[in-house]
């Protein structure tokens, strides 16, 4: 490895680690407010954003470490920021009250982390089937499309599995994180909307950088 390439792994490595450090951090504060050594308050429950984030971080440290393991090198420090971000929209939105003072905000934390986790599980995919990590897409067209296909469930699984979370808080801690009858079909809809959105960015960024039709 040369001066330049270890130079580059390191700042890669400072914004990993910044991002655990965020993680951590946001952990840490929403575990003292579960167990009210802090007496912040949050629009709905904090015992759902703790799970939520130490979610996130389990999962994004279980891939970087298969990855690791396989490549030899870090999983992309975007990938984190982009994790981090839509972790961040979800959590500030509890914790200014946003989801109650903005009516489309519930919609577009759906919309958006939707999307982010599509996009981020289709890199994850697709890194493990090349033999060097880029964001080009340099592979057959259906290997994109398993890409998708693998990512896109996989993005609608996991949306799912934090409604039903929301509805066993509600059942086991008498809350109300489900909200109004309509609130999860609702919040569905947009993730299926966010996956969409994904994809199609992917398909046409593929499009154009190839100037083939997709079979």
């Amino acid at each position: 490895m040369n001066f330049f390439n270890l130079h580059k792994e390191k700042e890669e490595l400072i914004i990993i680690n910044f991002s655990r450090l965020f993680f951590a951090g946001l952990i840490v504060f929403e575990l003292l407010n579960y167990l009210k050594v802090l007496r912040f308050n949050t629009q709905f429950t904090w015992l759902g954003l703790v799970i939520t984030s130490i979610a996130c971080l389990i999962l994004l440290e279980i891939t970087a470490h298969k990855y690791r393991r396989k490549k030899g090198a870090y999983l992309h420090w975007s990938i984190w920021l982009i994790v981090a971000s839509g972790l961040s929209m979800d959590a500030f939105g509890d914790f200014f009250h946003l989801y109650n003072k903005i009516n489309w905000w519930d919609q577009f934390v759906h919309f958006f982390v939707s999307g982010v986790a599509c996009f981020t599980l289709f890199i994850v995919i697709s890194a493990f089937w090349i033999d060097k990590f880029k964001f080009s897409l340099l592979f057959k067209t259906g290997r994109l499309q398993l890409s998708l296909l693998l990512a896109a469930t996989s993005a609608m699984s996991l949306s799912a599995l934090y409604e039903i979370e929301e509805y066993l808080e509600d059942v086991i801690f008498l809350t109300n994180r489900l909200g109004p009858g309509t609130d999860t079909a609702n919040d569905l809809f947009f993730n299926f909307t966010g996956i969409l959105a994904a994809v199609a960015f992917v398909a046409v960024y593929y499009l154009i950088t190839h100037k083939r039709k997709i079979l």
